[in-house]
């Protein structure tokens, strides 16, 4: 009787930047897996790293060669899939000039015969294929940080920014929202005026929300550094920042 096809890839997605030592890495992620923890299943990690021929000045593949990667990650996960391989996609690294395609799996002498039939059709890349056990390397190269979480959800709000037509080169006043007790709330009124913050109307601290505006370009590292300063604010005074938002600027 034929295997089950597993299901390999996860629906949600999401992805984020970081600056290494010797170029961005750009990061794509399985959301679940690196919202919940997983450890307790899955325990061996496979990486299936492919040379790209010519990367960019960011190391990353352009053009046509961007497309036969995507082909070739798609063959991979549809042959795992149809062996029924008991593993789950969960990373996507590019980076000096190397694809990094991250699997999470049960067992090795399941996962290692169909990459190697895939690999043997693969003849145009010398793809190479490195073994870890546990999720340490999901965890400290894939699973985002705290500050990570926030810069993602900066990026999502300025994306969407940018798809409803709003003119990017333009300040916007931006709603930055703080929760908490009336306390903590008064002096964090305090703290943001000094930083050029405006309350949204006459603040009621005792509803517990704050609502702070900034003007300014929604630039998204300009937008997380005053995110980032501002949950290191509301942690030191027993607050919760929950975020930003704005109205579409024409």
């Amino acid at each position: 009787m034929a295997k089950k096809a597993a299901k390999i890839v996860h629906d949600e997605w999401d992805c984020y930047v970081v600056d290494g030592d010797e170029g961005p890495i750009f990061i794509s992620f399985d959301v679940e897996a690196a919202r919940k923890d997983l450890r307790k299943t899955l325990g061996h990690c496979a990486r299936i790293i492919i040379p790209v021929k010519q990367p960019n000045r960011n190391g990353g593949p352009t053009g046509a060669e961007s497309e036969k990667l995507w082909a070739m990650e798609e063959s991979l996960c549809d042959t795992l899939a149809r062996h029924g391989v008991s593993c789950r996609l969960v990373g996507r690294l590019t980076h000096k000039g190397n694809r990094e395609i991250v699997f999470q799996l049960d067992d090795w002498d399941s996962f290692r015969p169909p990459v190697g039939s895939w690999m043997s059709e693969e003849t145009d890349y010398e793809v190479d294929v490195s073994e870890h056990e546990g999720w340490d390397f999901f965890d400290t190269c894939i699973r985002p940080t705290p500050e990570g979480w926030l810069f993602i959800a900066d990026q999502s709000v300025v994306e969407n920014l940018r798809k409803a037509g709003s003119n990017m080169e333009k300040k916007h006043s931006l709603e930055f929202v703080f929760l908490g007790e009336s306390k903590g709330l008064r002096k964090a009124i305090e703290a943001l005026t000094e930083r050029g913050y405006q309350p949204l109307g006459e603040p009621d601290v005792k509803s517990g929300q704050l609502v702070m505006v900034k003007r300014m370009k929604p630039d998204v590292h300009d937008i997380f550094a005053e995110s980032v300063a501002n949950k290191q604010l509301a942690e030191s005074l027993n607050i919760t920042y929950d975020g930003w938002g704005c109205a579409v600027v024409k």
